[in-house]
């Protein structure tokens, strides 16, 4: 029996939240960072089965995904060019891999690619060939498990490198030097301790990148509370609660810790200042304590380092290009008056001039901006 085909997505519905999330299979989750998927598929019981080079290439078919990923939609379009290129096969191997991860469920597939001459005109009348699109997916908490078996212990970095075993004897270890489990403690937006779950897998976040969704604000809790020693005894969703504006306001896990340690106006905080304490509601205060010095008188957070570097950038930039344009005036200027007659030497004379002008004026733009304060509201 031949199955209809599916009518191809739009390639400007690619990447909206409804399409992608059709696209997820049964049981799974747009993950939030590519490392989610990644650590699901290194546990996958089906994974620990293939051989040696066959773990290599599939690992780099989904690395290659995860680092084409655009973090918006958490969607990857590599091209096949690209597929081959990062993983050194041949485009029959990496077509394989790509169909054994859709049917783990690790991706789903959002619109398959086309050749130009299928593909429908884009505004300029021009046909280009689509690439195929796939979004990174990663198991769901609440997914069905068997109730006679044992969950396996995604949270643990160590075990992410152990050899599959059907036994559920547990042996002494003769490590003594693997690093604890990073574990997500699965409790409310409060200081109140939760349940530990050993198998729930672990979130991490690039430190520079902001989060935007709830799950990445999740995730960058998570790498706060990891980088922070003193804030570990606070839950992954109380550190998140605490940071809430500060993430919307467009900061960075790098921010934060900064304004741990920092204040606006250059000088560190005292290094004794976090209360030696496991009790979560006093590390709750010092977190908003610290982050509040970052706050107008109004409440909105200030810019943050990275905002900061970023706007210093913007306008050297601007400043560049305006030189640019100012010299390229200058000859014009200067051709037209060689044209209509001047001597070179009043020529050199007016330019000189205009030069000592210029100078003075940088001059005091660069003292009027010392003079400001560093830190000043983010503009949403």
């Amino acid at each position: 029996m031949d199955l209809p085909r599916r009518r191809r997505v739009n390639r400007s519905q690619e990447t909206a939240s409804a399409v992608v999330l059709a696209a997820v299979p049964a049981g799974m989750v747009r993950a939030a960072h590519g490392r989610q998927t990644m650590a699901a598929l290194l546990t996958h019981e089906k994974f620990a089965l293939r051989n040696r080079n066959g773990r290599a290439t599939i690992v780099a078919v989904l690395r290659a995904l995860i680092e084409r990923a655009d973090y918006e939609s958490m969607t990857a379009r590599p091209g096949w060019e690209a597929l081959i290129e990062a993983t050194g096969t041949s485009r029959t191997t990496v077509a394989r891999v790509l169909r054994l991860l859709a049917a783990w469920g690790l991706i789903g597939r959002v619109a398959s690619g086309r050749q130009a001459k299928y593909a429908a005109a884009g505004p300029d009348g021009e046909r280009i060939n689509e690439a195929a699109v796939y979004v990174l997916c990663a198991p769901s908490p609440l997914a069905l498990v068997n109730k006679v078996g044992t969950p396996p212990a995604l949270g643990g970095s160590h075990l992410k490198e152990k050899e599959l075993t059907h036994t559920r004897a547990r042996g002494k270890s003769s490590q003594t030097d693997v690093a604890p489990p990073r574990l997500i403690p699965a409790g409310a937006a409060s200081g109140a301790p939760a349940a530990h779950v050993p198998w729930r897998p672990e979130l991490l976040w690039p430190a520079h990148r902001t989060p935007k969704r709830h799950g990445q604000r999740a995730a960058a809790a998570s790498e706060i509370r990891y980088r922070s020693f003193p804030l570990r005894c606070m839950t992954a969703k109380d550190v998140a609660s605490s940071c809430r504006d500060f993430f919307l306001a467009g900061w960075t896990v790098a921010d934060i810790l900064h304004a741990l340690d920092w204040r606006p106006d250059g000088t560190l905080w005292p290094h004794s200042g976090a209360p030696d304490t496991k009790e979560a509601w006093r590390m709750r205060g010092w977190l908003r304590h610290r982050l509040s010095a970052w706050r107008t008188e109004a409440g909105e957070p200030l810019r943050s380092r990275d905002q900061q570097a970023a706007a210093r950038a913007a306008a050297l930039r601007r400043e560049q290009e305006a030189e640019r344009r100012r010299i390229l005036e200058r000859q014009a200027e200067r051709a037209a008056q060689l044209d209509a007659g001047d001597s070179p030497a009043k020529v050199t004379a007016i330019a000189k001039i205009r030069a000592m002008f210029d100078a003075n004026k940088r001059q005091r733009s660069g003292r009027r901006a010392a003079a400001q304060p560093k830190g000043g509201p983010v503009l949403l």
